[in-house]
């Protein structure tokens, strides 16, 4: 997201103007230093009752403009801001931020637009420069320039089940008779804390005004205090191309990814994946998508198999100064063994997928996902003598903490139930952690 300073664009001496006039008004004087110390909630709110008996006096409206659009109340905000612009058509300040609202209203040929009328009004040279960053800025966020971008990501935390397994220590398996056979311990439940060390880079280039190119590498590394038999690594590729025009995006992307367990090799996952996106008006947005992989397991290739899913989403930001975003999203898939004698660990997939997130301040933001996968399966298990059916769950909430500098903190508590019919493949996990992440961006 574009991040404005409202000490640029002359915004201080605007500030210390409405300090001055309204130096008698108690209201307007703790709404001013309010917004000094950013605190645009509560300015926007000792400023709106007031707004019957202020409105049309540039000093006030720009108050109440800043703090609106900077709270979340930006249609607010952009009425008072249109007010002093009617006065004083060339009040920069005034300009600068109601070229701001306009980017978070995603208007984003009306932001440019503004900023290129302050720039028309020869500004000091530190106002352009400042006005330049944000156009950049603006061409980077609409891939109409070359970005890169990279981070870096710690985190510890609790596992009650690091290797995904059943709490059961025997099993009976009716291929023998229903006989009971003891699970080795590496069979069965482990709990652990963990430490996460993950990095990554991406760019994106355009071709042209609708088409640019993009790739990203990810590399992510958990280490157990004490179980570093299921110590894992995941790196992962993508990279592909991306088509705007007007108000649908097209992408298209080949993806390899690898998994490895303890430093060996576990997993391999090539594929391409294609997505449709509409952005319908400022707060609804649909995309349509469809991904196959091929998954290869090293050492065992009786798994390997051919997934195919198609699924679609729907998001909705709301109005209000807490931003309220929802996003509900649903799939369907196949997954296809290679082997022709292991179609028992082929299966049909349906799964749904609900999510949001609540800006508690500038600062602070609380989110939650759920999400259900059912499976299939084609035929019965050899050693279970039963056709395999899965019911997943899973949880997540948690909160991201903004402290500035491109730093978020997210502590979370997730929970994953695999609810299956063969006992071996029923299990349960909870996992608490708490993430650091550091993003750099050029």
């Amino acid at each position: 997201m574009l991040t404005f300073n409202l000490r640029t664009v002359a915004a201080v001496v605007m500030l210390a103007t409405a300090s001055a006039t309204y130096a008698q008004d108690d209201a307007i004087t703790k709404a001013t230093t309010l917004i000094q110390q950013r605190e645009y909630k509560a300015a926007f709110e000792l400023l709106e009752p007031l707004e019957d008996e202020h409105a049309g006096n540039i000093n006030y409206d720009y108050l109440l403009g800043v703090s609106g659009v900077e709270s979340g109340n930006v249609t607010r905000g952009v009425f008072a801001l249109e007010r002093v612009l009617a006065i004083e058509p060339n009040n920069t300040s005034a300009r600068a931020e109601i070229a701001k609202a306009h980017f978070k209203l995603g208007e984003v040929e009306s932001s440019k637009a503004e900023f290129q009328n302050l720039l028309d009004q020869k500004p000091s040279e530190e106002t352009a420069n400042a006005i330049n960053r944000y156009m950049n800025a603006i061409d980077k966020s609409l891939g109409l320039t070359t970005t890169f971008g990279a981070y870096l990501d710690f985190g510890v935390g609790h596992d009650t089940n690091v290797n995904s397994a059943t709490t059961a220590s025997t099993i009976a398996v009716p291929f023998f008779g229903g006989a009971l056979l003891n699970l080795n311990s590496l069979a069965r439940e482990r709990s652990d804390n963990f430490t996460s060390l993950a990095g990554g880079v991406s760019f994106r280039q355009p071709i042209s005004k609708e088409i640019s190119v993009f790739s990203a590498l990810n590399l992510t590394n958990r280490f157990n205090a004490n179980q570093s038999t299921f110590d894992t690594t995941y790196l992962d590729f993508s990279g592909g191309l991306r088509y705007k025009k007007f108000t649908d995006t097209f992408t298209a992307a080949l993806q390899a990814s690898t998994f490895e367990l303890d430093s060996n090799r576990f997993r391999n996952t090539h594929g391409v994946t294609a997505q449709w996106q509409r952005d319908l008006d400022d707060h609804n947005q649909v995309n349509l998508f469809g991904q196959y992989a091929r998954i290869s397991y090293a050492g065992n290739s009786f798994r390997d198999a051919d997934r195919y899913v198609l699924g679609g989403g729907w998001a909705h930001v709301f109005e209000g100064d807490k931003s309220p975003v929802l996003f509900l999203s649903g799939y369907v898939g196949q997954e296809n063994a290679r082997t022709s004698n292991a179609d028992f660990l082929s299966n049909a997939i349906v799964g749904a997928r609900a999510g949001g997130q609540l800006s508690l301040n500038t600062k602070l933001v609380a989110y939650a996902t759920a999400s259900y996968e059912t499976r299939d399966y084609d035929q019965r298990d050899p050693l279970f003598l039963k056709t395999r059916n899965d019911d997943q769950y899973d949880l997540s909430v948690g909160v991201r903490y903004l402290p500035g500098y491109n730093w978020v903190i997210r502590p979370q508590i997730s929970y994953l139930k695999n609810d299956s019919n063969i006992i071996i493949n029923d299990f349960d996990r909870t996992v608490i952690s708490v993430n650091f992440r550091h993003d750099f961006n050029w």
